[in-house]
C-alpha cells in the first residue's frame, strides 16, 4: 500500500518516519521544504498534491488547525478532491479539529466517496520519535480493523471511541486533562521553589503517589531544567482550548478550569513564548509572583 502523508510538522515528521521504518512506500507533501528533504532522506518520496491523489488510496493529515485541513482536501485550489484521476478512498484525519468541522469534513468528503477518518493523537513528540502514540478515532466500527493495521507503526494504542466527530470530542477532553494537569505542576513548582525545595527530590517523592502522571513524568524535567524546547508548543494547545471552549458553548457547557487555562496560554502567547513547549507556561506563574 502506498500512504500519503500530508504535514511533516512536529508530529507528522516521526510519524512518516515510522512508516518508512515498518517499509511502508510513503508519499509526502508539505509546504517546509527543509522537511521533505529531510524525510526524503530517509525514503520517503516527495510528490505534488496532484501525484498523491493520483498514487494513494489512503492519505493521511496532520496539519494544525481545521481551516488548513479544509483547504488541502476540498477547498483550495490544489486541493485533493479537486484532482483528475484521484484514486484516494480514505483519509485518515490525524490533526484537533473541533467535533462540528470533523463533521462538516466528513459530510462533504462523503460526497465524493472518500471515507474521512477522525483520528487525533495524543502523546507529543517523544511518543510520536518512538511510535507509541495513543490514536482516538471517529469512524464506522467496520473500518476500525483497517485503521488500526495502517497506524500500527505509529500508535501503541488504537482506539475506536465513536463515529465520526466523537475522536474530536474526545481529544478535547484529554486535552483539558492534559493542560490543567500542567498549570497544576507549575503552581506546585513555583511553590516549591519559593521554599527553595530541591525539585529533582520532590520529583522523586512525589511521582510514585496518586499525584504520578504521565503529564508529571513528561514535563516536571523540562520544568526542573528550564528546559522549553517544543514537543507540544503553546501555540497549539492554546488553539485546542480555543476548540474546547468553542466546542462547550454550542452546547451550553460551562468549563471554568478549562477556560483558565486557555487565558493564561493567551497571556504566554502575547508575551511571544507561543512556541516555547507547553510546560514553559510556568513562566506566567513565575511572573505574576515576581520570581
Amino acid at each position: 500500500m502506498k500512504i500519503g502523508f500530508i504535514g511533516l510538522g512536529i508530529m507528522g515528521k516521526p510519524m512518516v518516519k515510522n512508516l518508512l521504518k515498518s517499509n511502508i512506500e510513503v508519499l509526502v507533501n508539505d509546504l517546509n521544504k527543509e522537511a521533505e528533504i529531510e524525510v526524503a532522506n530517509d525514503g520517503a518520496v516527495v510528490v505534488s498534491i496532484q501525484e498523491m491523489a493520483k498514487e494513494s488510496d489512503c492519505i493521511i493529515t496532520s496539519l494544525p488547525n481545521g481551516a488548513i485541513v479544509k483547504s488541502v482536501l476540498y477547498s483550495g485550489e490544489n486541493a485533493i478532491t479537486k484532482q483528475i484521476n484521484s484514486n484516494v478512498k480514505t483519509i485518515i484525519d490525524t490533526s484537533s479539529l473541533t467535533p462540528n468541522e470533523s463533521l462538516e469534513i466528513s459530510k462533504i468528503l462523503e460526497e465524493k466517496s472518500i471515507k474521512y477518518i477522525d483520528a487525533p493523537v495524543s502523546g507529543g513528540e517523544p511518543l510520536a520519535i518512538t511510535g507509541e502514540l495513543s490514536v482516538m478515532i471517529g469512524c464506522a466500527e467496520k473500518d476500525l480493523k483497517e485503521i488500526q493495521q495502517i497506524l500500527s507503526p505509529i500508535a501503541s494504542s488504537v482506539i475506536r471511541v465513536g463515529d465520526v466527530g466523537a475522536g474530536s470530542v474526545v481529544k478535547l477532553a484529554n486535552q483539558i486533562i492534559v493542560n490543567t494537569n500542567i498549570a497544576a505542576l507549575s503552581e506546585a513548582v513555583v511553590l516549591a521553589k519559593k521554599f527553595d525545595i530541591d525539585l529533582e527530590s520532590m520529583y522523586e517523592a512525589i511521582k510514585g503517589g496518586l499525584a504520578g502522571s504521565n503529564v508529571m513524568d513528561a514535563k516536571f524535567p523540562k520544568m526542573i531544567n528550564e528546559d522549553y524546547r517544543a514537543g507540544g508548543t503553546i501555540n497549539i494547545n492554546m488553539k485546542d482550548m480555543k476548540n474546547v471552549n468553542s466546542t462547550a458553548d454550542t452546547v451550553g457547557l460551562t468549563l471554568p478550569l478549562a477556560n483558565q487555562v486557555k487565558e493564561i496560554y493567551k497571556s504566554e502567547v502575547a508575551q511571544g513564548n507561543g512556541m516555547n513547549d507547553h510546560s514553559g507556561i510556568i513562566k506566567y506563574f513565575e511572573k505574576i509572583n515576581n520570581m
